[in-house]
């Protein structure tokens, strides 16, 4: 079974343009996330050598 088949998620994947489109912000996302994810760990260890 793929994406495209799906009966929820799957009209927003039912074209390559929309496909491509949706894989790219979930690039962006991942990205976003990563960084969110090392800004918070350097956080905590700077307040952790900190304290």
């Amino acid at each position: 079974m793929s994406i495209e088949d799906d009966p929820i998620i799957g009209r927003f994947f039912d074209t390559p343009e929309k496909k491509a489109k949706w894989i790219t912000r979930v690039k962006i996302a991942y990205i976003i996330w990563i960084i969110f994810v090392i800004v918070g760990v350097i956080s905590i260890a700077i307040w952790y050598f900190l304290k």
